[in-house]
């Protein structure tokens, strides 16, 4: 956990909230903990690049709307910890669709802000290393589908076993320096143009 605290002085934080004294608040205790911290009212139409972690404000107005929207297209996650005035049905649900990693509750409070950047930054991280390898197994799982749909069309049309039929899109990915799944993709896109 030491390095997770040494890491956040390398993280950005943005802060979307109305101008007041809590806000001010929130800013500076950011700030005393070592982040580079942004705060931004009223909200524009694309979170920054650079954005680490958002603090948002959930409130059912347009502005948490235009938030959560460019949230959602944002290419690269963020971790988003939610402030919350008050529990209502379309909050709680808003919040859990976003994704939020933490939330702080209004009035918000010095006690507990740490942690809960802290563990939210982590979930977060943790999150990003497994979807990673989700994509990294699915693409994998894609390859294996590939391959052997292109080994059935060898098997088929040119009457190779299996085995015969892994070699030969080998020996072509090796010859034209090209991945296997690159030669599977032709096979299947000759097959396909061909129309067999």
């Amino acid at each position: 956990m030491l390095k997770a605290l040494r890491d956040l002085r390398n993280v950005r934080v943005v802060v979307y909230h109305p101008k007041d004294r809590e806000r001010d608040e929130l800013v500076d205790q950011i700030r005393r903990i070592g982040c580079n911290v942004e705060a931004v009212w009223p909200p524009r139409d694309a979170i920054p690049a650079d954005a680490d972690i958002v603090f948002m404000l959930f409130r059912q107005d347009g502005f948490t709307h235009v938030l959560l929207k460019a949230l959602a297209e944002r290419d690269a996650r963020v971790t988003l910890v939610a402030i919350v005035e008050f529990e209502s049905p379309a909050v709680i649900e808003a919040i859990a669709r976003a994704g939020a990693a933490a939330i702080v509750t209004k009035p918000i409070r010095a006690f507990g802000l740490l942690t809960s950047i802290v563990i939210a930054h982590t979930i977060s991280l943790k999150e990003k290393i497994l979807l990673d390898r989700v994509r990294k197994l699915e693409a994998r799982l894609e390859g294996f589908r590939k391959l052997e749909k292109a080994k059935q069309i060898l098997m088929s049309r040119k009457g190779l076993s299996e085995q015969e039929a892994y070699e030969t899109i080998r020996a072509r990915a090796m010859t034209a320096r090209i991945t296997m799944d690159i030669v599977c993709e032709t096979i299947i896109n000759a097959e396909e143009l061909v129309g067999f």
